[in-house]
């Protein structure tokens, strides 16, 4: 790589990465693993109730990279914060729980991907659960 190319590469953003789902699908828990964090554990209620934006950093063979992550709340009072993260994302990550299977806010969540024009990645999450249904 020359000293262009060089600086090129690294004056782009990171990529951001919206998080959403139905609610106690998992979707900070999920982050949490991401991120060596625990903040799951201190949520209100046992819920997200705001957006939570995060930023990890991991080495790769070019060098260290950036991804910023958006964690929606999965509640249905909380949809258009849900439509916010999506639109500001790059991709998606819909969480399904394996336990609970596709409900409203996943549905929902599809359509707000789906109009947004990115890309979606499914995680199927619970899955070590006795009550999974994958």
């Amino acid at each position: 790589m020359t000293d262009s190319t060089t600086h090129i590469a690294s004056s782009f953003r990171p990529p951001i990465v919206a998080v959403l789902g139905h609610v106690d699908h998992g979707k900070t828990t999920l982050l949490d693993t991401i991120r060596t964090s625990h903040v799951a554990q201190g949520e209100h209620g046992g819920i997200t109730q705001h957006i939570g934006a995060y930023q990890i950093t991991r080495k790769t063979k070019e060098g260290a990279r950036q991804i910023s992550f958006l964690d929606t709340p999965g509640h249905e009072a909380f949809k258009k914060m849900r439509s916010r993260g999506v639109s500001a994302a790059d991709i998606a990550i819909l969480v399904v729980g394996a336990d609970d299977s596709v409900k409203p806010q996943t549905l929902e969540s599809i359509a707000q991907i789906k109009e947004a024009g990115i890309p979606i990645i499914v995680a199927m999450n619970k899955m070590d659960l006795q009550t999974a249904s994958p």
